[in-house]
């Protein structure tokens, strides 16, 4: 009998070591989360008024690139109009609220499933066009957003003059001129934002979209729902920017289309590409450099027409020396730390079916 239970141990130690760390990184991950986010909250007492405003309009573009993320980390899928799908949702929600006198509360949620409807039909092109072919047929939709969608059409632009709303209350708490609260409720949604997608990401639809990103026709093969789950993939990530869009509104109080056209969507996705685009991290890093980037460099008036120089600079050092992204990195580092103290540095890595990366290291990938 000893000779038949012998050989299972050496096969089962490592499997409860990986179970081990994998119980350990989680419950770290989230408590290092949700210190975040009381840090990010206590924020609002500490900094003044611009400041805040500083932060809040990063965590507006947060979910604008976490719609990046979704699309082009998890499901492999490359779109350049992220900023059109920001604008609709920023759009729709105001032209709701101007015409019909709906509450922000209401009309954003409206917006953001609209949204959503059309992101569902966007990707229907992507179910037979990948790479360049799909790139291309995005930024077509992109200006045809920016030349007809927020020029010509009065109902949605106000006779193309943008729109300006009124902040709604919170709970009773009025957010016009009041930063803090303005701040405050920003963290909320897309802390919220963020746990979504997360849930997404480590459950079925996320395994999902992780076997489809690495071999589709072998994710077919074995039984993932391609055409649905790729359809969703293209929804979400509609409703995420459509999410941006409308908290941009809430943040500025008004919208024009200037903000939305095609270059912003090209220079999202930059950004995401330098920060991680696998990264939900990296989203909040690459946001806080797309929005605190230009203020640092109103002390430096000569730097500021070349802009889009320095971005272009840094994405091709980024895509030479961490193609990974700086999240990457971070994450990287993260699961490498885990696995020394767990004591399972070589031990077999622990991969979802069909995913092609390790379990824990979806966004640290490359």
């Amino acid at each position: 009998m000893s000779s038949t239970s012998a050989p299972s141990r050496p096969s089962t130690a490592p499997s409860g070591r990986v179970a081990a760390a994998s119980l350990t990184r989680d419950l770290l991950e989230n408590t290092l989360g949700l210190g975040c986010l009381v840090v990010a909250l206590l924020a609002a007492n500490v900094l003044t008024s611009y400041p805040l405003l500083v932060l809040t309009l990063s965590l507006v573009y947060a979910v604008a690139l976490i719609s990046i993320v979704v699309l082009t980390g998890y499901i492999g899928q490359v779109s350049l109009c992220q900023a059109s799908f920001m604008g609709l949702g920023g759009f729709l929600a105001a032209a709701l609220m101007g015409h019909y006198g709906w509450s922000y509360w209401v009309a954003a949620p409206v917006a953001c499933v609209l949204v959503f409807l059309v992101g569902v039909a966007v990707g229907l092109p992507a179910l037979r066009l990948r790479g360049l072919t799909l790139a291309i047929v995005t930024l077509s939709l992109a200006l045809l957003a920016d030349y007809f969608l927020f020029v010509d059409v009065p109902w949605l632009n106000h006779d193309s003059n943008g729109w300006t709303i009124t902040r709604p209350d919170f709970f009773g708490i009025s957010l016009e001129n009041n930063s803090a609260w303005l701040y405050r409720v920003v963290v909320i949604i897309t802390a919220l934002a963020i746990l979504a997608v997360l849930r997404l990401r480590r459950g079925r639809t996320g395994k999902s979209w992780f076997a489809m990103r690495d071999a589709e026709i072998a994710a077919a093969t074995s039984g993932v729902p391609v055409v649905a789950m790729k359809l969703l993939g293209f929804g979400v990530a509609a409703a995420l920017g459509a999410l941006a869009g409308v908290l941009y509104i809430l943040v500025e109080g008004s919208i024009t289309a200037d903000r939305f056209n095609f270059i912003a969507s090209i220079q999202l996705l930059a950004i995401a590409a330098i920060a991680g685009v696998r990264s939900l991290p990296g989203a909040v890093l690459g946001a806080l450099f797309y929005i605190l980037a230009p203020q640092l460099l109103l002390n430096f008036p000569s730097l500021v027409p070349l802009t889009s120089l320095i971005l272009g600079i840094g994405l091709i050092i980024q895509v030479i020396s961490a193609p990974q992204g700086l999240g990457g990195l971070l994450e990287a580092a993260e699961t490498r730390l885990f696995r020394r103290l767990a004591g399972i540095g070589s031990a077999p890595s622990s991969r979802m079916p069909g995913s092609g990366t390790e379990k824990g290291d979806d966004d640290a990938a490359v």
